[in-house]
């Protein structure tokens, strides 16, 4: 009999669609496996893969499986209708027994060290996955937690099975279709009892509630653990806050319009540089700043980075002076 191996690949490698699945009438779950029956790259809860459809186009999801089965990583997509292609490829692209190209897992999104109370999970709609691969874990170590799964309706709870059939679905509570001023109320009930930390993840707008209702039933700032899919992306007028790129190593120097972005100036000029999600959150395109005052849009750089003034996401941020000299 042979024994399962690791893959010993760093960096990005193919896996086979395994399954796919309905888990809503937007959400898809996709089962990836190793193609040669190795055991797939380790991962702790709350790590996300890169995924890559079709060339050129690569996204970003969270790992939703037990980070102690190896021999799968289980992902959700929601379909984006007003997003970039990334999710729709996803959806209409990917067939089962296919392949696909992925990224070994990153992890921002990580639990904090072993602490005295319970541990709250709160996953506003495709925001549970991180979530549910935590929740496998804390389960699993005996740990105390609550998973609280806000969702629009009963259709729209993705993974359903998953917890149900779990250990610790009864840990589990469910919201649907809260708003102001109701899922205020809802929240500060559940922030009230304390507890050891916040983990949160979900729309923006969502995560700013749980944020605000956090800090004044009493929770610090450093209790308040969160994942963002995409930075507040400035609104582009026409017209207001153009400015210079000037790339050092080669001297080119690029105008940018008060409504493009940095690296939509830089591809059409055919200046290489590595993307990915392009919404400030992956890290992939950082650059070093020689010169310029930065306008910061990310939600990659930790504050202190981005009070030095020495780096920029170019697919989010911008400048506040008439010229940016990057280190390219």
């Amino acid at each position: 009999m042979m024994l399962a191996r690791d893959i010993a690949t760093e960096g990005e490698f193919d896996v086979r669609i395994r399954k796919i699945r309905a888990e809503t009438s937007e959400i898809r779950s996709f089962e990836l496996e190793a193609v040669n029956g190795q055991l797939l790259p380790p991962f702790q809860a709350g790590a996300h893969i890169s995924v890559t459809p079709f060339p050129g186009v690569t996204r970003h999801y969270s790992l939703v499986n037990d980070p102690a089965d190896r021999s799968r990583y289980l992902i959700g997509v929601k379909r984006e209708l007003s997003g970039r292609g990334g999710s729709s490829a996803m959806h209409t692209q990917l067939q089962e027994g296919g392949t696909v190209r992925i990224g070994t897992p990153r992890n921002n999104f990580a639990l904090r060290p072993e602490g005295e109370g319970r541990r709250l999970l709160l996953a506003g709609g495709i925001g549970v996955t991180p979530l549910l691969s935590m929740a496998q874990m804390l389960a699993s170590e005996g740990q105390e937690f609550e998973l609280h799964y806000f969702a629009r309706s009963n259709a729209e709870v993705a993974f359903r099975d998953l917890i149900l059939e779990s250990d610790w679905s009864h840990r589990v509570a469910y919201h649907y279709g809260l708003g102001p001023p109701l899922l205020t109320e809802v929240l500060q009930d559940i922030l009230s009892g304390g507890g050891h930390s916040v983990y949160l993840c979900g729309p923006n707008p969502f995560m700013d509630v749980v944020r605000h209702c956090a800090e004044t039933t009493g929770w610090s700032d450093d209790k308040i653990i969160l994942e963002h899919f995409s930075a507040e992306v400035p609104v582009l007028t026409p017209g207001e806050g153009e400015f210079v790129v000037r790339l050092a190593k080669s001297g080119i120097e690029l105008v940018i319009p008060s409504d493009r972005t940095i690296i939509e100036v830089m591809r059409e000029a055919g200046v290489e540089i590595k993307t990915s999600c392009e919404q400030g959150v992956c890290g992939t395109c950082i650059s070093e700043v020689v010169e310029g005052e930065v306008e910061h849009h990310d939600l990659f750089l930790s504050p202190e980075e981005q009070d030095s003034g020495r780096l920029i996401m170019p697919c989010v941020s911008r400048c506040t002076s008439r010229l940016l000299v990057l280190n390219i």
